[in-house]
């Protein structure tokens, strides 16, 4: 990401972190809502890079940690894997406005909850069954379907560059 447009976008995650555990808290479907922060970061670190992923993925977990009841360092672990692995395809796998984008979140969303799984199945042992429940098939649906939306939005602030060529490593 070049320098200005990585600021902006590092703006925009924590105001979208802040946005998501207050107002946008009220949207949701049976309980459950889209989980932008997992999809920005997965676009972010597609973008920028392993390093980069992982280090947006940590802080916007502990900020998340911060904000919610989970144990510190619960986000801020599962969000520096997905930022690790979003990152690897960095200059590999292009992003077009819908396809690979949905592809990438439905793939992240499946690796947060079995993540999150394990975690609790090591450490909330009576918590642990509440991750893969039909809920988690009406998460995967939200993800996918306001991903498009949440890049065409990042694409027109100018937080990626408008073209493949321009990507940095």
């Amino acid at each position: 990401m070049i320098k200005s447009n990585g600021i902006i976008g590092i703006i925009v995650i924590f105001i979208t972190i802040i946005l998501q555990s207050t107002i946008l808290s009220d949207m949701s479907v049976y309980g459950i809502k889209p989980d932008f922060v997992l999809i920005m970061i997965i676009l972010f670190a597609n973008y920028s890079g392993r390093m980069k992923g992982q280090l947006l993925g940590f802080s916007t977990g502990l900020v998340q940690d911060f904000l919610s009841l989970s144990p510190l360092g619960f986000n801020a672990l599962i969000n520096t894997i997905i930022g690790y692995l979003g990152g690897a395809t960095s200059g590999k796998i292009f992003l077009d406005p819908i396809v690979v984008p949905m592809v990438f979140v439905f793939i992240g969303t499946i690796l947060k909850s079995t993540i999150a799984y394990f975690l609790l199945s090591v450490f909330l042992v009576d918590k642990a069954d509440t991750i893969f429940t039909s809920l988690l098939f009406i998460e995967l649906g939200l993800n996918v379907v306001i991903t498009p939306l949440i890049y065409l939005f990042l694409k027109l602030i100018r937080v990626f560059p408008s073209s493949s060529n321009a990507r940095m490593s």
